[in-house]
């Protein structure tokens, strides 16, 4: 059997230009194959390697930079380029409407979601002005890798103090976001101890920045929807369902 397989071009919301060096943003991917589903189904402790390697994997033109460390909008944008390219645009999800309790479905084109793509204004955003201590952080965008590397380390904490019963993903968050204090790089070493003594105003600036700044960059998740019992709009998010990866084939 000849191995077949769909190719697309697109281009990365970041346009290349939020990481050391530029790049042409200009990508084309295939779709996937059964190797590449195998490898999705299998289980593991870091999901978003497996991911990106499977991306990678389906990239025909190759990126001078892992997909591991894409910033997250591309990473995003990726990953719902590989599905419409392996299984089409059309999207279903069920929707609960909070006026009337309805539940419905309803399809999406995910080609169609708004995408947000790389502007100027994106880097004045990633200095961040706290308002208790007054200091000056830079911020940084994250990538899939920091996202395995705060649940690896939440393990590896759980397994060095069996009796700790605090939550650390708010600390573990804020380490991996922040790039500079006052114009000097973080000192890994030192990092988690100057964090846990941040005033809690202080370090909820620094994750609303970053939320803020998640939406700049790739596809933009909020969805308008009309419930056709009251008819009413509602605005919610996309979610990923196993209809994403698997979906009804006709």
């Amino acid at each position: 059997m000849n191995n077949i397989t769909i190719q697309e071009e697109y281009s990365l919301p970041s346009k290349g230009l939020v990481y050391g060096k530029p790049f042409d943003p200009v990508v084309k991917l295939r779709s996937m194959t059964v190797a590449e589903e195998m490898k999705r189904l299998t289980a593991t402790e870091n999901p978003y390697k497996t991911m990106s390697e499977i991306i990678e994997d389906c990239l025909v033109t190759k990126l001078p930079i892992p997909v591991y460390d894409l910033c997250l909008g591309d990473y995003q944008y990726l990953l719902h380029k590989l599905r419409v390219v392996t299984y089409g645009p059309d999207y279903s999800l069920s929707v609960m409407c909070p006026f009337c309790g309805n539940f419905f479905d309803r399809s999406i084109n995910l080609d169609e979601l708004k995408v947000n793509e790389y502007t100027e204004d994106i880097l004045k955003e990633l200095v961040v002005d706290l308002p208790t201590t007054g200091k000056k952080v830079e911020l940084r965008l994250q990538t899939p890798r920091d996202l395995d590397k705060i649940e690896q380390k939440k393990k590896e904490m759980k397994k060095q103090f069996p009796d700790m019963k605090e939550d650390p993903t708010i600390l573990l968050n804020l380490e991996s976001l922040i790039k500079s204090i006052d114009g000097q790089p973080v000192n890994p070493a030192t990092i988690q101890n100057t964090l846990k003594k941040l005033p809690l105003r202080d370090s909820m600036k620094i994750m609303q920045r970053a939320e803020k700044i998640s939406g700049l960059i790739g596809i933009d998740n909020g969805l308008v929807s009309e419930c056709p019992n009251c008819g009413r709009e509602i605005n919610s998010t996309f979610r990923f369902t196993s209809e994403f990866f698997r979906p009804e084939i006709d």
